[in-house]
């Protein structure tokens, strides 16, 4: 039996699991304070009672000849010698004549009626040396009925606030818990449709259920920036590898045909050997560019960031004189980043590997501080890129017109989106201005 109901609570949703805890607990503390309740008032109105009946005795005792027999719920009795001179005491009580002094209300019960008397020599001395005192007596059960009915209206306002209770405190609980059903929805949506752009739905609010909710879409964000990650990382990886893959078959071809010298030969493979480290080149950025992009953060340190751009320069002097290509540069002394350092000095790489591609005469470069921010520019004079093209030459394998990209000038694609993720991995920008016909200047700004 009791594993039958233990079952049918565990199926329960937990709105109402949680209202018929709290609906039981509710009932049982008030069953405990009508418990209490009805004891401390039975006790307090019993400790009333004989403080009234003291006082209207005490008060009797002084002028024992105006007794009137009855007042404020106390009756009174003058005694005699014995005898009673006036006064009465409650129906149906019977007491001796022997007084009772100092010894406080006395409990009497008599034909299932409680009552309580007390005792109090005169202190009026007009009655001389003759023994006077009053007895005064009060029935209890009249008081405790005032009592019941004080607990009987408790009783009967019970039920209707423990209802009142339950229901608001279902609603509360319901809307609290409805966030967990959007995401329980949500995942199943999720599961069937394999639709990732889905959110939990919310209102606004600050609980615990709503941060949760929160977090549980902001996973749902990283698990679809994840996913997209690694679609675009498999489509530009087919996309690119599509024409090497294709000349290498070509050429495999045409030499198992047609190749009859070795001259031949050597040509056919230095073909096939130029598209496979192409092919290498463009595995190795994509790797690393997906690395860095599911990372999320790097270990950052202090980079002397003077003396690494110093020195990325001087390694590309030789290939500048070798082009004819003068080289300006601008570097403050001492500057320094928190950063990471072979991150940094890809950025610079890539910046003099598009300057000397597409410069015409001087290859500028400039470091320096300004508001806080560390600012390297490197700037060309070559043809320029349209203001259309520059918000998308940061796009992956995006290339631009063939008036910047000639012959001997074609990359990857890759370098400058390489570039941005760097600089968001340090909390910084990367961009560029232009000016067609006049160069292009590219920037990072930490």
């Amino acid at each position: 039996m009791f594993s039958k109901i233990k079952g049918k609570f565990s199926s329960l949703p937990i709105a109402y699991k949680v209202t018929i805890w709290y609906t039981l607990l509710m009932v049982f503390s008030f069953a405990l304070v009508v418990l209490f309740a009805s004891r401390f008032m039975e006790a307090m109105d019993i400790s009333q009672a004989q403080l009234t009946l003291q006082s209207q005795v005490d008060e009797a005792a002084h002028k024992p000849h105006k007794v009137k027999g009855y007042d404020d719920g106390v009756y009174l009795v003058v005694y005699q010698e014995g005898q009673q001179l006036r006064g009465y005491l409650p129906p149906g009580l019977s007491l001796d004549n022997e007084p009772r002094f100092g010894q406080g209300p006395q409990k009497v019960v008599q034909n299932g009626k409680e009552y309580r008397y007390y005792d109090v020599p005169s202190r009026d001395t007009k009655y001389g040396e003759a023994s006077v005192w009053v007895r005064g007596a009060i029935a209890i059960d009249p008081i405790m009925n005032r009592s019941v009915l004080s607990l009987v209206a408790l009783l009967l306002a019970m039920p209707i606030f423990i209802v009142l209770a339950s229901i608001g405190g279902y609603k509360i609980v319901k809307r609290a818990f409805q966030p967990v059903a959007s995401i329980s929805a949500t995942a199943k949506e999720i599961s069937a449709t394999s639709d990732l752009t889905r959110r939990v739905e919310l209102s606004p609010g600050e609980d615990e259920i709503h941060k949760m909710a929160e977090a549980f879409n902001e996973m749902l964000a990283e698990v679809e920036a994840s996913v997209e990650r690694e679609k675009q990382f498999s489509a530009d990886v087919s996309h690119e590898l599509r024409t090497p893959v294709a000349v290498v078959m070509s050429e495999s071809e045409y030499g198992k045909k047609y190749i009859k010298t070795v001259e031949e030969a050597q040509e056919s493979f230095a073909i096939i050997f130029a598209q496979t480290q192409n092919m290498s080149v463009l595995i190795n950025q994509l790797l690393e560019l997906s690395r860095l992009n599911k990372g999320g953060s790097v270990k950052l340190s202090e980079v002397n960031y003077s003396s690494l751009v110093q020195e990325v320069v001087e390694d590309y002097q030789q290939l500048l004189e070798e082009r004819g290509l003068r080289l300006e540069t601008k570097i403050d002394e001492e500057i320094t980043v928190w950063g990471q350092e072979n991150l940094l000095r890809r950025v610079v790489s890539n910046y003099l590997d598009n300057a000397v591609k597409f410069t015409a005469t001087t290859v500028r470069v400039s470091l320096c501080s300004k508001q806080g921010h560390t600012i390297l520019a490197v700037q060309d004079d070559g043809a320029g890129i349209a203001p259309a093209d520059l918000t998308k030459i940061w796009q992956r394998f995006y290339q631009t017109d063939a008036s910047r990209n000639k012959e001997g000038n074609q990359g990857l694609g890759l370098g400058l989106a390489l570039v941005e993720t760097i600089a968001g991995l340090h909390k910084g920008r990367a961009y560029a201005t232009s000016s067609v016909g006049k160069g292009t200047t590219f920037f990072l700004e930490i």
